[in-house]
């Protein structure tokens, strides 16, 4: 078995490291705590109601409200509704969200399927670490920035294909196929131009699911340049990507978060109060300066800004869900503050992008005192120790409360909407219990 094949259909959940297996348990987690959020957005029903006129049936359920459809409606609501917030996990390299693609996917095939805890688990571990060797594979080969469902429904076919039972044969044109039709979308215009298309990862868990099922019929599709490259579709390694995956404590683009979390700093050190201040300066890297600058009246808007986080989190102390899913309601403070607010390109925060995202914010007063942040990194990096404190912070949020490790024989059809999520929380267990079939494998 070559080691692609080794990787994505040869892998166990128990061959996953110890160290892998914890943070995909904090993944899942933090996709419970963000789908939870998400349901508030807009955008989460739209999704849900165009899944189930477009793609009814009874494989799958949709985490929003527990209704059933097809597996690729399911996935595809699903993938809108963890990125709604855009509150989901992401990858400094690829610059985008794996989770909000392979999860979705693999939850809903999983399902379909009857699959045992274990498969899910194996599968959800496959589908990162081929997301995120796309995603950089991806990246090294085109100069355009793509939203993550082009490199992210990679990682949910071969989640899904693992989860249908493909052969090798099968399964590489499954990725062939999501590579072909992955939503090459230019996020770009996104973040400067906001609007529910965002980073299009319902798409990409679209794509995988329906990619894996139309090769295991099949249907075959053109060779994956992702495949093809020795390098980048090599097997396990020492070090899995999805160590690397950071967690959000702000429901907003990431590139944002360093001077969110930098301003929040200042105003409780410096007790700050909103109505002195007199000027904002924040220092960061260029691709920040991309983000929209207008005032936002959408949530959308709200999450691709720079300018209104920062005036947020100044006037109110914290930058939540509520602020976030309506940014009009955040009062005259936001609004005065959001006029003096200025961005400028520091070059050595420009030279460590994408690898480091920093920035420093500084405030001046109206009786002339000035307080400068040191240079910070958002919360929740790969290295923080506090990720699981964040994602813990996002549940309560939430109003759930998942024990750590969920060991339960459930099935995953006919569960209330909190159930079917705590079973994705069981990833810590050592045997995970069987997920009862609900349809003949």
């Amino acid at each position: 078995m070559s080691d692609q094949a080794e990787l994505i259909l040869g892998l166990t959940w128990a061959d996953v490291p110890r160290a892998a297996r914890s943070k995909i348990a904090l993944l899942l987690r933090d996709f419970v705590a963000v789908s939870i959020a998400g349901r508030l957005a807009p955008t989460a029903r739209i999704a849900a109601d165009y899944a189930t006129a477009v793609h009814p049936g009874d494989a799958a359920t949709a985490l929003l409200d527990g209704r059933k459809l097809a597996a690729p409606g399911a996935a595809w609501a699903n993938g809108v509704l963890a990125n709604g917030l855009d509150f989901d996990d992401g990858h400094r390299l690829v610059k985008g969200h794996p989770g909000a693609n392979v999860i979705p996917a693999a939850l809903a095939i999983a399902e379909a399927t009857g699959a045992s805890s274990e498969e899910l688990l194996g599968a959800v571990a496959v589908g990162y670490e081929v997301a995120l060797r796309a995603g950089m594979h991806l990246h090294a080969r085109s100069r355009d920035y793509h939203a993550s469902g082009a490199w992210g429904g990679l990682g949910a076919a071969a989640a899904a294909a693992r989860l249908l039972g493909c052969d090798w044969t099968q399964t590489r044109h499954a990725l062939g196929l999501a590579e072909y039709h992955a939503p090459i979308s230019a996020i770009t215009r996104s973040v400067s131009d906001p609007a529910m298309t965002k980073d299009a990862c319902g798409w990409g868990a679209f794509v995988g699911v329906s990619s894996a099922l139309l090769a295991a019929s099949g249907f075959t599709g053109l060779s994956c340049e992702y495949l093809e490259d020795e390098a980048s579709a090599a097997g396990p390694a020492e070090r899995w990507h999805v160590l690397d995956v950071y967690v959000k404590q702000f429901p907003c683009c990431r590139w944002s978060h360093p001077a969110i979390a930098a301003a929040l700093a200042l105003r409780a050190g410096a007790e700050l109060d909103a109505e002195s201040i007199s000027r904002v300066r924040v220092q960061t890297f260029t691709a920040a300066g991309m983000l929209a600058r207008d005032f936002p009246t959408t949530t959308e808007e709200a999450q691709y800004s720079l300018l209104w986080p920062i005036a947020a989190a100044l006037a109110h102390g914290r930058l939540d869900v509520d602020l976030v899913l309506d940014p009009t309601a955040g009062g005259h403070a936001v609004r005065r503050l959001f006029d003096l607010v200025v961005m400028e390109v520091d070059p050595q925060f420009e030279a460590e992008f994408p690898a480091r995202r920093r920035a420093t914010v500084t405030v001046e007063t109206t009786d002339g005192a000035v307080y400068a942040s040191p240079p910070t990194e958002a919360p929740g990096e790969p290295d923080d120790p506090n990720q699981m404190k964040i994602v813990e912070a996002k549940l309560r949020a939430s109003g759930i409360d998942l024990p750590p490790s969920v060991c339960e024989t459930v099935s995953l059809v006919g569960l209330g909407f909190e159930e079917l999520l705590a079973v994705l929380a069981s990833a810590e267990a050592d045997a995970p219990a069987r997920v009862d079939t609900v349809t003949e494998r």
